[in-house]
């Protein structure tokens, strides 16, 4: 009897669809966020237009108490503010947004021009508290989730949460009382060196840590508990190596996410200790122009503290999609 030998059917081979590789940002999602930032910019422009009118004709503002009598009536007509109100409001977004200010009453020149003075001080003050901020936060998270000893988990914490329910001129104030006139390491005010930077930067940075420091812990607390870090941790990776590739960089996102916030909570706070510590920046600016009924200056100075607000935003927003892709959705 011969035996047969059965093959084996063949099996037809699919061909394996090649992936494409996608880019870090898809051109939909920066669409999108660019899309979103413009129309916060234009909600900025129209809720600042509409405040003008609140209290009445704007022409109020430019106007000196001992005036003569007709000089409102021809401030309101050199300015526009007789036309009607659709007209003023277009008229105004397209000056707005070509960078158009009217001249500055006090010193004659265009306000844009005068801020732009004032900007790099302003930024700086502003990232050197956003960072000084984020570290000390960071700090405080780590030791707040990795800590053996309950003093060090819950001490940072509890003292920067206690300094951030304090007003920030309060809080300055402090610094000024016991860094400058007690034991007389700093200046009180001004601006020109490195010194003059430390108090109003750690004014700021308590708006920052205790938001980044809570959000930071509680990321912390999540990451540690996942699979894959429990994974490196039993293929015998060094703890340094563990902490930084899988436990630090999870834990970044959401603290991304809340320093857009904190961005603009230093930008809106950096008004008030420009003004404490007269550091010469468009916080301070804004102020004098206030005080002087320096219209077309405060309208200069709200806008560009507006714009980079958004901007940062902006900036946070696509850097946290970078670092984790769910985030883009």
């Amino acid at each position: 009897m011969s035996s047969t030998t059965l093959a084996a059917p063949e099996v037809p081979t699919v061909p394996v669809p090649r992936t494409r590789r996608r880019s870090p940002l898809s051109l939909r999602y920066l669409t999108t966020r660019l899309a979103t930032a413009f129309v916060a910019v234009w909600a900025v422009f129209t809720l600042v237009f509409f405040s003008l009118f609140a209290v009445g004709n704007p022409a109020q503002l430019l106007v000196a108490p001992d005036a003569p009598p007709g000089e409102l009536e021809r401030i309101t007509r050199l300015m526009g503010f007789d036309r009607p109100l659709p007209e003023q409001y277009l008229t105004f977004l397209g000056r707005m947004l070509a960078g158009e200010f009217p001249e500055s009453i006090r010193y004659h020149r265009d306000p844009l021009l005068l801020v732009a003075e004032r900007l790099p001080a302003s930024i700086t003050l502003g990232l050197t508290g956003l960072v000084v901020g984020t570290l000390i936060g960071g700090v405080a998270g780590w030791l707040g989730a990795t800590a053996r000893r309950p003093v060090l988990r819950r001490s940072p914490l509890s003292v920067l949460t206690g300094l951030d329910a304090l007003p920030s001129f309060f809080f300055g104030v402090l610094l000024i009382f016991g860094f400058a006139i007690l034991l007389r390491v700093l200046p009180t005010s001004g601006g020109g060196t490195p010194a003059h930077l430390v108090l109003p930067a750690l004014t700021l940075s308590v708006v920052v840590a205790a938001p980044v420091g809570r959000i930071f812990r509680a990321a912390l607390l999540d990451v540690l508990e996942l699979d894959h870090v429990r994974t490196a941790r039993a293929k015998g990776l060094a703890p340094a190596s563990v902490a930084a590739r899988h436990v630090v960089a999870n834990a970044l996102p959401p603290v991304l996410n809340v320093l857009g916030v904190q961005a603009g909570m230093v930008l809106g706070g950096a008004v008030v200790t420009e003004a404490l510590f007269a550091w010469p920046g468009v916080g301070q600016l804004s102020i004098s122009a206030l005080n002087n009924r320096d219209y077309p200056l405060v309208l200069a100075c709200v806008c560009v503290i507006a714009l980079g607000f958004v901007l940062v935003n902006l900036a946070v927003d696509l850097a946290a999609a970078l670092l984790d892709p769910r985030s883009r959705r």
